[in-house]
């Protein structure tokens, strides 16, 4: 993750607006006065929470993201917002490692291959086939189109060899299919084979919205196991991961808590219901780094348990499984001495619920949705829980038995970081067990086993540690707004190709003007060190006929701008043979971006109407009414010229050998 990735998860555009915006919640966005242009009538500025980008509808037209709106505002290059936005966010900055590039650019191959292979089981679930049981399936667990669509599932074909050979003749290796996950190696064999077969396909995405992995339901009635997930690889670690966070974080900080559930279903149910603030944690014990990535976002967790997993109400009751609910090791999904040592170092509230037996998340919600927020608000803290269940049906007039539960829950009271808390539990374990609290203060604790396994870890720093400090401060990886991988790659592959040959600049805007579109400019880039970079190879352009990549290269002062020229310098270079058609594919990337971009705009106009029109905001929903048919011109503009290039693509044989013999500089 990129430093000003770091920044932007954990602060919330909302907020930072707010300071110097007064923004109402309207719908799911929020309206205020731009503070770009003299407007007091109309409040035509929207912050849409969900993308983190902001919008003006009215004079400035005008849009992007957290740190293009403090640029803007406060009149500051990117150095200094940078600063002044990481020292809010708690974020160091520091050099960057070479290292970390290397790695970077792992991790962006891997999720590029992953979002198409996203793609690629989510068209199967919709219209194969072979996948009719999957949607039947889909469709038998209540999920709706819209919930589907949202979290992306999808259907593997029940085969041995179907996805790798896609992405065989999509150019993908097999050694690259198995880095991310998506091949398993049989070793005796020295073959092969698709990991995921005839399972329902859910993606996971970390916190900036990267699909990473996947987790696979079995559609066969015998199939085992029941969820498969990816493997370790460079950008799935399950244990630093909790599905839905890149969907529930902005909602999280509102509520102020978070809820962690088991599964995936039990997270979409919730999100289709309205419950917006829960995630799951994939069925491994909840650890450390989880909840340091959720504590960017509330210091409140509620653990919504399924009967089995805090030991079940029906065998809870007795002295010895709450013995193992206190003593069970890392491996278990809870664990109720490592939760009260978690929330004691994070300074975090952890609570827990146990759902009634025979039920999860997704049955409760699917069944009676009032029931759920009466359970989230029945959680206890952990200590106060493991009381419960330790002495709920305890026979007060067995006098060892009392003995075993002190000796039991007095380590985890031990383990409470503020002295106020471990006294407020010592005296409630007291008046469960009926006994003088000066009692037990003479209780000696047995020695745990597990004390010595977790003092041999504790020198031991795991990968990723301090994640959140061990971070880029140069490459500028800065939004404007939302884009797909594939949009940022036409970026990237755009900007490589003019580096190479600036002379292809001028043929793009010749064939982009041809057909009535605007030529290249610097709000055709997302990211902010793009738009810097155009401006200095456009700059260059108009000084000599060729503007060297060595030139460019010195001329850059800023170290940020040089590492995003050398990050492209790393993509491939174009084919001599390819040449002759340069130009015509840069301007269908052109073309292809900006009509991802100008659906983005329509469909936030679209929610921003519906929202308006139910509100009864008549003045609103007509200044938005008014831009549509302008966006949706320009969608028909952007489809006429596509249609055009499509047409007219392959020029007269004369002339492609001539535009080959200018671009190698032999003409």
């Amino acid at each position: 993750m990129t430093v000003t990735d770091e920044i932007k998860s954990r602060l919330d555009i909302v907020d930072v607006i707010s300071d110097s915006v007064q923004l109402r919640k309207s719908g799911s966005s929020y309206t205020g006065f731009c503070p770009f242009h003299p407007n007091t009538r109309t409040p035509a500025f929207v912050v849409f929470p969900n993308t983190q980008t902001w919008r003006c509808f009215g004079a400035c037209a005008e849009g992007g993201d957290l740190f293009s709106f403090v640029m803007k505002k406060e009149g500051w290059d990117f150095k200094e917002t940078l600063t002044h936005l990481a020292n809010r966010a708690g974020v160091e900055l520091r050099p960057a490692d070479p290292q970390d590039k290397v790695q970077r650019a792992v991790e962006d191959k891997l999720a590029d291959l992953l979002e198409g292979v996203s793609d690629y089981y989510s068209q199967l679930l919709l219209f194969a086939p072979q996948a009719e049981y999957a949607r039947q399936y889909v469709s038998e667990r209540g999920l709706n189109d819209e919930t589907v669509s949202t979290f992306k599932v999808g259907y593997a074909l029940d085969s041995w060899d179907a996805c790798r050979n896609h992405f065989n003749m999509q150019g993908y290796s097999d050694e690259d299919l198995e880095d991310a996950g998506l091949l398993t190696l049989n070793e005796e064999k020295g073959t092969r084979y698709d990991r995921f077969r005839n399972r329902l396909m859910i993606p996971i995405r970390d916190v900036r919205g990267r699909i990473v992995g996947f987790g696979a339901r079995t559609l066969d009635p015998d199939g085992l196991p029941k969820y498969l997930n990816s493997p370790q690889t460079a950008v799935f670690d399950k244990s630093r991961l909790l599905f839905g966070l890149d969907l529930a974080r902005r909602h999280i900080r509102s509520e102020r808590q978070v809820v962690i559930v088991e599964g995936y279903m039990d997270v979409m149910q919730a999100w289709q219901a309205g419950f917006l603030n829960v995630v799951a944690q994939m069925g491994t014990a909840l650890t450390e780094a989880q909840l340091r990535l959720l504590k960017r976002f509330t210091k409140r967790f509620i653990l919504a348990l399924d009967a089995d997993a805090a030991g079940g109400q029906a065998t809870l009751r007795s002295l010895e499984v709450a013995r193992e609910v206190l003593d069970r090791g890392a491996d278990a999904r809870f664990n109720a001495r490592g939760l009260v040592r978690h929330e004691g170092r994070l300074q975090a509230d952890i609570r827990i619920v146990t759902l009634p037996e025979g039920t999860d998340p997704d049955k409760i919600i699917r069944m009676d949705r009032e029931r759920w927020p009466e359970l989230i608000e029945q959680a206890k803290p952990v200590v106060e829980y493991v009381i419960d269940v330790a002495v709920e049906s305890l026979d007060m007039g067995d006098a060892k038995a009392k003995a075993a539960v002190a000796e039991q829950v007095l380590p985890l009271i031990d383990d409470v970081k503020n002295p106020v808390e471990r006294e407020h539990y010592r005296q409630l374990l007291a008046r469960r067990l009926q006994v003088d609290e000066r009692v037990l203060l003479k209780v000696t604790m047995p020695a745990k086993p597990w004390r010595s396994r977790t003092a041999q870890g504790r020198g031991k720093k795991s990968t990723g540690e301090h994640q959140g400090q061990d971070i880029e401060s140069k490459g500028l990886v800065v939004a404007i707004s939302g884009s797909s991988a594939a949009s940022d790659m036409r970026r990237a592959d755009f900007l490589r190709q003019c580096l190479a040959y600036p002379q292809v600049i001028n043929q793009v805007d010749k064939q982009l003007a041809q057909n009535q579109q605007p030529v290249v400019s610097e709000a055709d880039f997302s990211r902010l060190d793009d738009r810097f970079l155009w401006r200095q190879i456009k700059g260059r352009q108009s000084q000599r006929p060729i503007a060297a990549i060595d030139d460019l290269w010195d001329s850059s002062e800023d170290e940020f701008l040089r590492e995003r020229v050398l990050d492209l310098l790393t993509l491939p270079d174009t084919p001599e043979s390819e040449l002759n058609r340069l130009p015509d594919r840069l301007v269908l990337s052109v073309l292809d971006w900006r009509l991802e971009r100008i659906k983005s705009l329509i469909a936030e106009l679209e929610l921003l109407k519906r929202e308006t029109r139910t509100q009864d905001n008549p003045e609103m929903h007509e200044i938005y009414n008014q831009q549509l048919p302008e966006l949706l011109m320009q969608r028909l503009g952007i489809d006429r010229a596509r249609g055009a290039m499509s047409a007219t693509g392959r020029r007269q044989t004369g002339a492609q050998n001539s535009l080959h013999r200018k671009l190698v500089g032999t003409d």
